[in-house]
């Protein structure tokens, strides 16, 4: 009887141990996902900021473009008169 006891007692420890690792493992995922919910807040910001960035950029280079136009538009009128 003291064996079965024994292992009873094993197998309530052992059972006890993976219950306290699942705890640990539910814990950690949870601490995951919100770490992955901020990261991805924060990315999404970061595009934000270069979608926008790009924007000017564009305008900037469309202005720059119109301006060398006019230019070289000048510039072939006086050499070709």
């Amino acid at each position: 009887m003291s064996k079965n006891d024994s292992e009873k007692e094993t197998l309530e420890a052992l059972i006890t141990q993976i219950n306290g690792l699942l705890t640990e493992i539910k814990h950690e995922q949870k601490n995951m996902q919100k770490q992955m919910i901020d990261n991805h807040k924060v990315n999404m910001q970061k595009f934000a900021k270069l979608i926008e960035y790009n924007k000017i950029a564009d305008m900037t280079n469309t202005v720059f473009e119109k301006r060398i136009a006019s230019i070289e538009k000048l510039l072939y009128e006086v050499f070709k008169s």
